[in-house]
Formats: structure tokens, sequence, C-alpha cells
């Protein structure tokens, strides 16, 4: 394979990373960047959507938007000013795999920060009022989602797609029912049960001593210490449907119909991801959207847009073909859509389109490390998924390795045309 950008410079090696698990299970990746006077960090905790307790779908989305809303030390308005006056931020928010946290500042603001975000994790309060702000932002966003045919096909999806209590059969915000009943009470005990530092990890990148780095987060976290774990709730198994599954949605008032028309797909740390991700990217990534793009939007005009993605983090996410679509043409489209996945079984790479795929992929990292945000990101991920520090030493292998076969093999194994789910959204009927 050709020399990339990544072959050529290894941000990411084991001799320039320090790694330090602290005595309460927390763990601390540092890479030192000169380049720029700033400092990155990202972050993740185990506290996502699988944590949702039965019947209080979205809390975990409602109690990670509430850590900046004020702290034992802090008011949200003083901690807005004191962030304002440093030209910093400090985020946290939950979705399907987990709670994620980030910060941005000045190198030279870096300790105040790091104490900052520790005291958003450790110690938040909940006040009443600001919860009732929060509620009514993620309420009104559920509200609106009724309304879009793509959340509404995405939604419809889901629930058909896969079992009840599984991570991926809702939208992680939860439903309005339940956010609207989540009490204080909720929050702080969701709170103390998953903001937790065994599972907690931190990579912070940027102009600062890696050792002075873990030092500041030791202290930081000083004194927090985990309770018994509570059991997580089981993970019931999703795998492509026995049959063809179909739902509609109809939504008064509109005029474009969308369709997702997928299976339940692979993890990250499946055996067959990288086959799976380059068989994703010929059929509905590269260039202008791959083969789908190519035929069933340029060639045939069945779609305003039309892609794929599988989504793989801790639990196999959906992998899926999305496509927006005049409502006279959604049974074409669908056609269309089969027809393509039909051909990625039998011909999986046509011409240069497995180089274009492994360009694609060493390219499009090479460019994300290239920034503080990705590299810490990526250091997160690596730790996540236990790749190792390694990693970017192997990865140009991992990608080469990949032959047609595997790639029809994963697709055959997912993308079954005999069982799948579709779910559209159209305009509801005058009827």
């Amino acid at each position: 394979m050709r020399e990339t950008r990544v072959q050529r410079a290894l941000p990411i090696t084991p001799e320039s990373v320090t790694r330090q698990q602290l005595p309460n299970g927390a763990v601390i990746l540092v890479r030192e960047n000169r380049a720029h006077p700033a400092v990155t960090v990202r972050g993740y905790l185990p506290a996502g959507v699988r944590t949702d307790p039965a019947g209080r779908a979205g809390l975990a989305v409602l109690t990670a938007s509430m850590l900046t809303r004020g702290t034992a030390r802090y008011a949200s308005q003083e901690l807005a000013l004191i962030l304002d006056s440093l030209g910093a931020s400090v985020g946290v928010h939950a979705d399907i795999d987990g709670a994620g946290f980030s910060a941005r500042c000045l190198a030279e603001d870096a300790g105040q920060v790091l104490d900052l975000l520790a005291e958003v994790l450790l110690r938040p309060t909940f006040p009443s009022d600001e919860a009732e702000k929060q509620r009514a932002k993620i309420i009104t966003a559920i509200r609106e989602s009724r309304h879009d045919t793509r959340a509404a096909a995405d939604k419809a999806f889901r629930a058909a797609a896969y079992p009840e209590r599984h991570p991926h059969h809702r939208p992680a915000e939860g439903e309005e029912e339940t956010v609207s009943a989540a009490t204080r009470d909720d929050l702080a005990q969701f709170h103390r049960q998953w903001y937790r530092p065994d599972g907690l990890v931190v990579a912070v990148v940027g102009d600062l001593a890696a050792d002075w780095a873990v030092d500041r987060l030791a202290r930081a976290f000083e004194g927090w210490s985990p309770a018994p774990a509570p059991p997580l709730p089981p993970v019931p198994p999703a795998s492509p449907a026995e049959t063809v599954q179909r739902r509609q949605v109809e939504l008064p008032g509109k005029t474009q119909a969308d369709i997702v028309l997928g299976v339940p797909g692979f993890s990250r740390t499946s055996p067959e991801y990288y086959a799976g991700m380059m068989a994703d990217l010929v059929l509905g990534r590269l260039g202008l959207m791959g083969r789908l793009g190519a035929t069933v939007r340029d060639e045939e005009g069945l779609a305003y847009y039309v892609y794929s993605q599988a989504q793989a983090g801790f639990f196999g996410g959906p992998w899926a073909v999305r496509a927006g679509v005049n409502p006279a043409n959604v049974a074409r489209a669908i056609d269309g859509i089969l027809r393509e996945i039909n051909g990625l079984h039998r011909d999986p790479a046509r011409g240069d389109e497995l180089r274009d795929a492994r360009d694609y992929v060493t390219g499009s990292l090479a460019l994300r490390l290239e920034t503080d945000g990705g590299l810490a990101q990526a250091l997160l991920e690596i730790e996540l998924f236990d790749l190792g520090l390694d990693y970017l030493l192997r990865f140009p292998a991992l990608i080469a390795a990949v032959t047609p076969e595997q790639m029809g093999e994963v697709a055959r194994r997912y993308l079954r045309l005999d069982g799948y789910t579709v779910a559209t959204a159209v305009p509801a009927s005058d009827a």
C-alpha cells in the first residue's frame, strides 16, 4: 500500500504518551504537544443510556446536562462567568455508550480548568430551577423530533430492530413522560451510582508537562473512591431480523419521506469491524456517498440524499441505509437500496474501490490527528476499546489486510436480503 501521512508521522506511540492508572481506578493519558499554547481534554464515564433505570429513560442525558448547572462551590452563572473570563470551555453530555466530557483552555489556565472539570464531575448539586430549564430543553427537542421525518423514521427503526432493553432500542434522550417524571433525587441517585472513578478515562493533549498533568488530576480526584458497583443491566442480544420487518409513520404537513433500512450491526471490538467498515464505505460513504449515491441518487434521481452508516461502539449499533425521498419514490428507492446491497454481496470491491477506501480511512485518520481534539479523542478510543498505544503503528497493516472476500462475507452476514428492518416516515394521507 502507498505510504500515507499516518505512516510518516505517528503522534500516538507508546513512547509519546504517558498513561497512569490512579489507585481509585481512573486512567489518565497525556500527550504533550508544544506546538500551540493550549490544552484539550476528552473524557469518558460509563454512565450512558445502558444505565438508565427501568421506566426512567433519558435520565442519563438529563443528569449529564446538569453537571455544569451548579456545583458545591459554584452556581451555574458563576461557573459560566469564570470560564468566559478564561476563554475556556467545559462540557458534559451522555449518549448510548456513556457520558463524555470535554474541556479546552489556554495552557496557562490548565490547572484552574482541570480543577473546575473535577468540581463539575464530582460535586454537582442539581439545583431545581436549572433542572427545569434543562428538562424543558430536552422535552422541546423530543417534541420537535415527532414532526421530523428523519427522526421519526430512525425512532421507528430502532424500536423494531432492537429488543426493548437494548441501549439502541430508543433515542438517548428518552420520552417526554419519563423526562417529565425525573426528580432531583433521581438525578442525584444516578450520579452517585454511575459517576465513578473506576471506569473514568481522561485524555489530555497540549502544551503542558505530562507528569504535572497527571499529578494535578490525581490531586483533583483525590478522595473520590468507588462505592460498591451496582450490577449493570444486562443487554439482550440483537441480530438481523429473521424476516423483513416494515414500519411506517405518517406525519401531517410534510412533503418529504425518509427511509431507514438496516440491521443491528457489529461492535467496535468485533473481529469483523475492519471488513465491515470498508464494506460500508463502498456501499454508501465514499466520495459522494458510494454506490448508493452514484445510482439511487445521481443516476436514477430517486433520493435527495442517501448514505449508509455502521455505528460501531460498545454495542452493535445500526448498520443502516438512510435516505430522503419524494413520497412517490419510496418503493422504488427501497428497491434501489436493496439492489446495491445485493451487489455488495456479489461484488464487494469493483475497480479502485478497495484502494480508494483504504486511502480514505488512512487519510481521514491523519487529518483527525492534526488537531489536539482529534488526538485526545483518539487516545480516549484507544483506551476504551483496548487497542493499545501502538495502535497507529499497526493500523495501516490492519486496513491493508482487509480483502474483498472478507467485505462480502460481513455484508452477507449482516445486510441480509431476507431479514432486515425498513422504517419510513411519510406525509399523512388526506384521509
